[in-house]
């Protein structure tokens, strides 16, 4: 009787840890669930911009792109203002690129040196490429041809 007793009591006690562990389970999903959606509404809030913005002039809240295209070219020809002018300007780097002066403001010793070598001791085999816009050099490189 005993063996039967002990065979009635492990399904009883299979069926408890079951039912324990669905039961287990599904609140642990119920509760990833909520914790999925309250961390998506929450990371929501975060990516979006605020809903009002308080204290600012209407004139304001618009931001009006004004693009502005980048174009390359090869500068032909420099000009190196040793002392700015008219006095009170900032020293600048002239290059001819483009049919066009663009200018660099203030550039540094050694953006100074590489370009007057490009066009004075290895015009043969360097050449200035320029990135600018309008009449202003956005960037520069020194390269062989």
């Amino acid at each position: 009787m005993t063996d039967i007793q002990s065979e009635i009591d492990k399904p009883a006690e299979s069926s408890l840890e079951s039912s324990a562990e669905s039961s287990a389970e599904s609140s642990l999903e119920s509760s990833a669930e909520s914790s999925l959606e309250s961390s998506a509404e929450s990371s929501a809030e975060h990516v979006t911009g605020p809903k009002k913005l308080i204290g600012i002039p209407e004139d304001q809240k618009t931001v009006e792109s004004h693009t502005v295209a980048t174009k390359t070219g090869i500068a032909t020809r420099y000009w190196l203002e040793l002392m700015s002018y008219p006095a009170g300007s900032t020293r600048s780097l002239w290059l001819f690129v483009n049919d066009d002066w663009r200018h660099l403001d203030n550039p540094d010793l050694g953006t100074q040196v590489s370009v007057q070598n490009a066009f004075c001791s290895c015009s043969e085999r360097l050449e200035v490429l320029v990135w600018y816009s309008e009449d202003t050099i956005e960037g520069l490189i020194v390269k062989t041809k």
